[in-house]
């Protein structure tokens, strides 16, 4: 009888696998992120759930260990393992060879493909251990499905929260290192939990004591020593020597030995000449977030004119417009926008940052070389995201500047986040100009190619938005954009864009085209000027609407319902070879590609999830073959579940000020309220009790996402001036009924196919898994290309279809009873 109960101590394992598990998937968005390119951490999900969806599969075709017995047998086994495996398939990883996973010029190729098998054979074995787990606990122990997923939700939720402190404190390669001691003491409880001779039971604990000591030792030389480490070589060859490394939950950032040069994003090749010749500070050290997004801890030693070669940059055009203006600087990085403002007149800058590391290395052990910069009294630092922080700010400012705000860094959900930025949204810009003065500029700098300016035609649709939703009839009245065409730093055109709160008057427009001819800048467009190139006639088309259907790419205005700014490749451009010559479009291609390959392999390796087993069931002449139904219902609960958590996570980002915040949140709430809502139905009867209350619990669940969706979330505005742990607790507030109930259906039906076909739990487990990898793909798909709202709606008819399909299950017996219970009268009145 003892074999059939499921003790504290054995749920207290599964809580530290689902732990485990959840926070090497965080870190590993981390590791792929500044490993690969941003969109590459969408691997870590579909890593976790495909390896999972594969143990339960596997597990299927071996029901004999379903045994209660053997059942913690190969639990504590497969804990031991995973252990051991986190550290070597960690480090094989580490040594493949990152730049031929990576896109080239010639596109996808074989070889890429081959290494990304690899990479999926290698790091999803600890995934698929950690599934084996999961997966046989609930087919041994079906009738304590709620205890067991409580503690699976439970431990996940923890995880979202250990991941911030082990990046925060060990870096990439210590946390993943770190994660492996978990399983390990999992193993620990699984072995102590049942009661034997001291004999046997020294004979078990052996391999676990030896597994315990052996990662915890690896872990702690690894620290001292180096064994392993994370680099970045995505051209090849080893990475430059670093002289700072941090890493925390929302990148890692790095700095390299400084050189003597003067660093332009893009200057005329006259003002470099004058630069050199006029002398001043050149020396800067690159900075560089996930080893690819550059910003330059300028040399600075507090003489104002020593930088002023800074003014001559295309992105500090602004600053020959206005004088003396107070500023606010969007993502000031090492501090060079900050110095042109300072340089340029500026009384006041306010640097705005949302990465605590980048400031941490300038204050730092680059302190004495940027000149205590953000020290100074006449620039004040926010920590902080600079879209929540500007709707806080009771300020208004002359100029509010952001130049190349983008990191190519994955946020820590590793939601496949491809390029969703709520600063580009023109729900932010109609912010911005909020907090302009009546002389106020917003200044944006982007990437300008003049064959196909797709990103600066889609950055001035965006504003031109923004200003129309704040109450301006003509938006182009109140437009400049400014080019420089010849390479930059980064071998791009760059172009800023100038929105002034009110309309450029006669007298502006010329001083415009007077800077633009002295700097040698291209001005693309000024209200009343005539030019010859897209932008100009995009600002001036009758019918906007009609040229952005038109465009090759999207530039449709992002939204905080499609906030996706930088994903302006579609579908149907990834095969543009003229694309891939530029890396902007390149890595968004790139991007494109990926999801559209994680849609295509999980949608086959669901169909191969359900047709294999079925085949093989026939094969074997199994009596017990589940009907489509109860399939389908787990299937759409594994969809339906990410299909209203990513786009939740998405929209919690700007009120919260920070993704990495949006996602601990999010996942924290929902997986916990979720636990909570999991152990609560296990006490009910699986019989009676269930099948009366499931109804009531589907018709909430589609009545909150309903609410949330139509809604949006309608006390977020009026609460975002309120202060974080407020935000932090009406958040959660809101969240915390969904995750209870969204808790309740996967093990609810667990017990109630428990006692009729317990031997297809970790089949329905990898259903379950292979369509939340599905779901989460399709999440971000649907959201690109129709918004978040649709997604919770998708979401919303899923969870529907779902508790129909129970609804159906529970009211066919009672339909047969009706039917042999009429029989049987119309026979007795016929007198038979």
């Amino acid at each position: 009888m003892q074999e059939n109960k499921v003790g504290s101590g054995q749920l207290m394992g599964i809580a530290l696998i689902s732990t485990s598990v959840l926070t090497l998937e965080v870190v590993l968005t981390r590791v792929f992120s500044v490993t690969l390119w941003y969109h590459f951490a969408f691997l870590a999900i579909s890593l976790v759930l495909m390896g999972s969806a594969t143990a339960g599969v596997l597990l299927y075709f071996t029901p004999d260990l379903a045994q209660p017995q053997r059942a913690r047998r190969w639990v504590r086994g497969a804990a031991l393992a995973l252990a051991l495996s986190i550290p070597a398939t960690f480090a094989l990883y580490l040594q493949m060879p990152m730049h031929k996973i990576l896109a080239t010029d010639q596109g996808i190729t074989v070889q890429q493909i081959g290494w990304l098998l690899a990479l999926y054979a290698d790091l999803s074995l600890p995934f698929l251990l950690a599934g084996a787990v999961l997966s046989l606990s609930l087919a041994a122990w079906p009738q304590q499905a709620g205890r067991i997923y409580w503690a699976d939700l439970s431990g996940a939720a923890l995880g979202c929260l250990l991941s911030i402190p082990l990046l925060e404190h060990l870096g990439g390669t210590q946390a993943v290192l770190a994660v492996g001691v978990l399983p390990a003491l999992a193993g620990l409880l699984f072995t102590i939990t049942r009661s034997s001779s001291v004999r046997r039971w020294a004979r078990k604990m052996t391999p676990v004591v030896l597994t315990l000591l052996l990662v915890t030792g690896f872990t702690l030389g690894n620290m001292r020593w180096n064994w392993i480490e994370v680099t970045s070589s995505r051209k090849g060859g080893e990475e430059p020597t670093r002289t700072y490394e941090k890493w925390n939950a929302h990148s890692r950032v790095t700095v390299y030995k400084p050189v003597n040069c003067p660093f332009f994003w893009s200057v005329d090749d006259e003002y470099w000449a004058k630069t050199i010749a006029e002398g001043g500070l050149f020396h800067h050290a690159l900075l560089l977030i996930d080893a690819v997004a550059g910003t330059p801890i300028q040399h600075f030693d507090g003489d104002l004119q020593k930088v002023s070669f800074l003014r001559y940059d295309v992105t500090s055009f602004v600053y020959h417009l206005l004088e003396r203006p107070n500023t606010l600087v969007i993502g000031p990085g090492g501090g060079r926008d900050v110095l042109a403002a300072l340089a340029s007149g500026a009384p006041h800058v306010t640097a705005v940052e949302v990465n605590r590391a980048v400031i941490d290395a300038v204050r730092g052990p680059y302190g004495e070389f940027s000149g205590r910069l953000y020290d100074r009294p006449d620039v004040t630092l926010a920590i902080a995201d600079a879209r929540g922080f500007v709707a806080r700010s009771p300020e208004r400012y002359d100029v509010i500047q952001a130049s190349l705000i983008d990191t190519w860094a994955a946020g820590g959900s590793g939601a496949f986040a491809l390029s969703e930025n709520s600063l580009y949204t023109a729900e932010a810009f109609q912010t911005y100009r909020e907090h302009l003065t009546e002389r106020g500029i917003v200044a944006v700098s982007r990437w300008y190619q003049p064959e196909r300016p797709a990103e600066t035609l889609r950055l001035v649709s965006t504003a031109m938005a923004g200003w129309q939703r704040s109450g301006v009839i003509d938006a182009s009245q109140c437009v400049a954009v400014v080019a420089r065409t010849a390479s930059s730093a980064a071998g791009e055109g760059l172009a800023t864009v100038l929105l002034k709160r009110t309309p450029f008057s006669a007298e502006e427009v010329r001083r415009l085209e007077r800077q633009a001819e002295e700097l040698n800048f291209l001005l693309l467009y000024a209200p009343g000027r005539k030019a010859s190139n897209e932008a100009h006639a995009f600002i001036t088309a009758a019918d906007r609407a009609a040229f952005i259907d038109r465009y090759p790419l999207d530039i449709s205005p992002a939204t905080d319902n499609r906030p996706f700014f930088f994903n302006i490749v579609r579908l149907g451009d990834v095969l543009d070879s003229a694309l891939r010559n530029s890396t902007t479009y390149r890595v968004s291609m790139e991007a494109v590609v990926i999801l559209a390959a994680v849609l295509l392999i999980t949608t086959g390796c669901a169909v191969c999830f359900v047709a294999v087993p079925l085949l093989v069931g026939r094969l074997r002449k199994r009596t017990k073959t589940p009907p489509p139904r109860i399939l389908a219902y787990f299937a759409l609960l594994g969809l339906a579940f990410m299909l209203v958590e990513v786009p939740t996570i998405q929209k919690l980002t700007v009120y919260l000020g920070h993704p990495t915040y949006s996602l601990v949140v999010v996942l924290f709430t929902l997986l916990l309220f979720g636990g909570l809502g999991s152990y609560w139905s296990n006490r009910w009867d699986a019989e009676k009790t269930a099948a009366q209350r499931m109804p009531l619990v589907f018709l909430a669940l589609t009545v909150l996402i309903a609410l949330h969706t139509l809604a949006s979330l309608w006390p977020l505005p009026q609460t975002m001036v309120l202060r974080f742990r407020v935000r932090l607790l009406v958040s959660m507030g809101l969240l915390a009924p969904l995750g209870f109930l969204m808790g309740i259906p996967f093990p609810t039906g667990i017990r109630k196919i428990g006692a009729t076909w317990s031997g297809i739990i970790p089949w329905i487990w990898g259903i379950n898994g292979i369509t939340s990898v599905l779901g989460s793909a399709l999440a971000t798909a649907l959201a690109i290309q129709a918004g978040f709202r649709v997604t919770l709606l998708v979401g919303l008819l899923c969870y529907a279809e779902a508790g129909f399909l129970m609804w159906v299950k529970r009211r066919a017996p009672q339909r047969n009873a009706r039917r042999v219970t009429a029989g049987i009268g119309a026979w007795k009145t016929s007198g038979r």
